[in-house]
């Protein structure tokens, strides 16, 4: 009799341990559910929705749990997946976690975090996926204006002296690795120490501004246009040999002197290709720099004799 009473003793607090876990347990389950920060679905082999929280559809612009139950995810929102049943598998299984863009109810696209696991039905076979998904848009947009601002000259928002560099370096390889060759253009703009003289430094900052504005304007996509120090800046044209690189410093310096702004500016440039003119970058860069005094040597006396 004494043992049977143990034993249900035993039996009863067993049970209530295991009430405890369960009560934990959907008290964790609904706590992760109800966070507004977490997107929570099931979703079936094929993609359809087959359960979901309130924050995921808040997250993919839905006004409801119920709109978004109605879709199916493999052809209404994440852009990058292939056939349906290959849904998530090779997502989740790349350590369990992936980014991809999502599509927003309105068009827009996400960037969206995915993590979860397989749901298997009674015999093994996977028959579902559980899915976290969080929001990192804001995130990634900020990490990429940190990098724009790491990689540019808060002055004119050209890239930086350490972002030339590193386009540099890249030419450089391609170059060596291709055989074709590319430019550099240093330019300098004539008479700055005057313009702040004379005007102010704000004037000579808005002449500077006004330079960034040209090289930007005459860069196609794949150049680079840098404030290489001071008042002189940079251009890298990939794939150009010496006579196009002098066609677009003439048409570049030509703008910059007609832009019918004031004070008048006027550039002198230096042109270097690699690797005829130096086969490193210091030596390019010597080579650009080199032109560029001569090009400022012969005019001034061209002022002097006129």
């Amino acid at each position: 009799m004494f043992a049977e009473l143990l034993k249900i003793g035993l039996l009863r607090k067993e049970r209530n341990r295991a009430e405890k876990a369960l009560r934990q347990s959907e008290s964790r389950y609904r706590a992760l559910v109800d966070n507004p920060a977490y997107g929570i679905c099931l979703c079936a082999l094929d993609g359809k929705f087959l359960e979901c929280n309130h924050a995921l559809a808040a997250i993919l612009g839905y006004e409801s749990r119920e709109e978004l139950l109605e879709l199916n995810l493999a052809t209404g929102i994440i852009h990058d997946f292939g056939e349906p049943p290959q849904l998530f598998e090779h997502y989740l299984r790349m350590n369990h976690r992936a980014e991809v863009e999502c599509r927003r109810k309105d068009g827009t696209s996400i960037k969206v975090v995915l993590s979860g696991r397989e749901v298997r039905d009674d015999q093994g076979a996977v028959d579902g996926f559980e899915i976290i998904a969080i929001d990192v848009s804001e995130q990634r947009l900020l990490e990429e204006q940190l990098r724009h601002l790491a990689a540019s000259d808060p002055l004119t928002g050209l890239a930086n002296y350490r972002r030339l560099m590193e386009v540099l370096e890249t030419e450089t390889r391609r170059s060596d690795r291709s055989g074709r060759p590319f430019a550099v253009l240093l330019f300098d703009l004539n008479g700055l120490k005057q313009i702040n003289d004379s005007s102010g430094h704000l004037v000579g900052n808005r002449a500077l501004c006004r330079v960034a504005d040209t090289l930007r304007l005459h860069c196609r996509s794949i150049d680079t246009a840098a404030r290489y120090g001071g008042d002189e800046f940079a251009l890298v044209f990939p794939d150009t040999e010496e006579w196009p690189a002098s066609v677009a410093a003439r048409r570049i310096c030509s703008a910059i002197a007609n832009d019918h702004q004031e004070p008048a500016l006027s550039m002198s440039v230096g042109i270097a290709i690699h690797p005829r003119s130096g086969k490193t970058i210091e030596d390019l860069l010597r080579a650009a720099d080199e032109a560029l005094y001569a090009a400022k040597h012969a005019s001034s006396e061209n002022e002097s004799i006129a």
